[in-house]
């Protein structure tokens, strides 16, 4: 037959207390992984909105590198006279 053996109270709220911090740190793990994939997003969709304006301003002024401190652009090529 087994024996049975109660815990003292001390350690039972030790061992309550160590299980609820594991699944207090699981449960906020599993948050920050969700937010994770919310920035993933985010920067997805924010590198497609920076990739889709440089195209629209290589159309428009040409192929160059910008100052983003002046707002200076500095082509690369000389544009095609139209005149």
């Amino acid at each position: 037959m087994s024996q049975v053996i109660k815990l003292q109270e001390e350690e039972l709220q030790n061992l309550k207390s160590s299980q609820n911090q594991i699944s207090q740190l699981t449960y906020g793990l599993g948050q920050l992984e969700v937010q994770k994939a919310n920035l993933i997003t985010q920067l997805g969709q924010t590198q497609t909105e920076l990739n889709k304006l440089g195209k629209d301003l290589q159309e428009k002024y040409g192929e160059g590198s910008i100052d983003l401190e002046t707002g200076e652009l500095t082509l690369t090529e000389a544009p095609e006279s139209t005149e």
